[in-house]
């Protein structure tokens, strides 16, 4: 899968980075902070997506291995956080809306996903 070779190939950089990557000057020390900030970002969006084993929000999160939604199993918040040193991710309820919404209005965001494949 995609995401456990992105999860792998962001292990090499991330050695490569605190092995070899040297900052001169303030500058270079701000620019290097910056890339490992992205490095942390990537690695989290990959091991987000990997938790969850499912397809929700259009094309932003689709898994071909998981094409379909499961409100059943994922109508809910998924919480990444570190503990020593390592991604870990869990589940937490919804809470109810704070304002209803309208039974015929509940499905409109899934209206915009893309149903047939492309030829």
């Amino acid at each position: 899968m995609k995401y456990e070779l992105a999860q792998r190939r962001f292990a090499e950089v991330r050695e490569d980075m605190t092995t070899a990557m040297i900052a001169r000057n303030a500058h270079e020390l701000m620019r290097s902070l910056k890339a490992a900030s992205i490095l942390d970002c990537a690695d989290m969006a990959s091991h987000a997506s990997l938790y969850r084993a499912e397809s929700r929000w259009g094309l932003y999160h689709w898994r071909t291995d998981y094409p379909q939604k499961n409100n059943d199993d994922w109508f809910c918040h998924t919480i990444l956080s570190k503990k020593n040193g390592a991604m870990t991710s869990e589940k937490r309820a919804v809470e109810p809306y704070v304002v209803p919404i309208a039974d015929e209005e509940k499905h409109l965001y899934d209206m915009q996903r893309i149903r047939a494949a492309a030829s």
